[in-house]
């Protein structure tokens, strides 16, 4: 444990809540400068521009870029070595490129890296492998990466920094001796409410709804599963909420249409997905019809072979670390045609995201459920469950783990739910049910609706 740490741990909650809030500020200074400003004024006038022009200036910044990655870049130097790099000049060129992936880069690292720690921002990656990957952005690609976001917000009515929100992440900032039900801490920087999501049992929920009733959010944002827990545990006790968001902005968990179903429901507003990775990906949001978007100018996606919805990212806010035809480990279904959006901003479809490879069970047969499939298994569960999770460490058997309210939930509803697994996964595949007290989460704080590590 760090000094400042072990200071945090120490100190008494109003003290925290200024800890975060300078914390806050710093991060400002490195988020919201000059380059921010500047590509936040663009991206509203990009927004106005024909398909045509928009995908004129991915093509110039796709070469624009490659060009970058080869002059700074070592491993990009020697990897492009027996290409003509000035022969790239469409899109479809890039297929000329070899794929690079997460374990490629950490083992090149320093030679893919185009500048010195010292001068970058760092993100880290996790991913259902356990493995991580530190990358390097420049100052300016993420002030650009901010911008996006905030633009994407802005669009559907929520102006960041200037109207609260609550964030349910994966940040430890409750003490493991804390004794008080106060799992939040604010963060006056970003008139931002930060909830941790890794105390929220049943017991634990209703004070996290209290506060959310006081602190009266015009936006919550953060992981998606968190969020669908709050708004389960509203629903089941039939608890008055005294505000209204503009807008749910759910993160890094794929978004499931009973999960979605479920936020815009309680708290009366629209649920505003989008995508992009810690490594730098280029950014997909949704428009204010939620229809997904490509945002053309943050990047590029391709689909790694022509029968799979598996994409390559090429991103061009990755200047510290380029990405250039990176197998991310996610999975879009892409638009083919360019059908345009009635919110009249002309870019790209995105019909579908899928999310990471493994977000997915098998049956028997070896065919693939994907997540949003898994979610619609307990849509129809009466109203007793707290939470679920599957998982799957050999083809044919599938442990199906609840976290219910015992006052409410009845035996028979293990049943309806094996039910359910035998109609999608049918007879051959063997299904237990467990009951537990509580379905622990990942170490980042994510709660995992699939586990799956069936090699195949």
């Amino acid at each position: 444990m760090g000094v400042l740490e072990n200071l945090y741990d120490k100190s008494p909650i109003f003290l925290q809540n200024l800890m975060v809030s300078v914390s806050g500020y710093q991060r400002n200074i490195s988020r919201y400068g000059k380059a921010y400003y500047e590509h936040l004024i663009f991206l509203e006038k990009f927004d106005r521009w024909s398909l045509e022009d928009k995908l004129e200036f991915q093509r110039k910044e796709m070469i624009r870029f490659i060009k970058y990655a080869v002059e700074n870049s070592e491993f990009y130097k020697q990897l492009y070595k027996d290409i003509n790099i000035d022969s790239l000049q469409t899109i479809n060129d890039l297929k000329k490129l070899p794929i690079v992936d997460k374990e490629i880069l950490r083992a090149n690292i320093e030679n893919v890296v185009t500048i010195p720690n010292k001068k970058a921002v760092e993100g880290h990656t996790g991913g259902t492998t356990g493995k991580s990957l530190v990358v390097l952005f420049t100052p300016e690609d993420q002030m650009k990466r901010m911008a996006m976001l905030d633009h994407f917000k802005a669009r559907v009515g929520f102006e960041h920094r200037k109207m609260k929100r609550a964030t349910f992440n994966g940040k430890h900032i409750i003490p493991p001796n804390q004794r008080k039900n106060v799992f939040w801490r604010y963060n006056t920087a970003c008139k931002q409410m930060i909830y941790s999501s890794f105390h929220l049992t049943e017991e634990n929920m209703r004070y996290y709804v209290e506060s959310l009733n006081k602190f009266k959010p015009h936006a919550i944002d953060g992981f998606f599963m968190s969020m669908c827990d709050i708004a389960g545990y509203i629903e089941r006790h039939n608890i008055e909420l005294g505000f209204t968001p503009v807008a749910i902005f759910p993160t890094s968990e794929t978004l499931t249409k009973s999960g979605r179903e479920l936020l815009e429901r309680v708290f009366k507003c629209k649920v505003y997905d989008q995508y992009a990775s810690s490594e730098g990906a280029p950014f997909v949001t949704e428009c204010s019809n939620q229809v997904l978007h490509l945002e053309l100018a943050s990047g590029i996606f391709e689909h790694f072979e022509e029968d799979s919805n598996e994409v390559l990212v090429t991103s061009f806010t990755t200047h510290g670390t380029p990405l250039i035809r990176y197998r991310i480990g996610d999975a879009m279904v892409l638009s083919n045609d360019n059908a345009a959006c009635e919110c009249g901003i002309k870019v790209p479809i995105v019909k579908e995201i899928q999310g990471r490879r493994l977000d997915f069970l098998y049956s028997s047969d070896g065919a693939k459920i994907n997540g949003g499939n898994v979610a619609n298994l307990f849509k129809n569960m009466p109203n007793a469950l707290v939470r679920a999770q599957t998982v799957q460490e050999k083809i044919d058997e599938i442990t199906v783990r609840l976290e219910v309210d015992k006052s409410l939930y009845k035996s028979h509803y293990d049943d309806l739910l094996r039910d359910e697994f035998i109609h999608k996964f049918g007879p051959k595949t063997k299904i237990k049910i467990e009951h537990v007290d509580e379905i622990p989460r990942e170490k980042s704080g994510k709660f995992k609706l699939i586990k799956n590590s069936v090699n195949i």
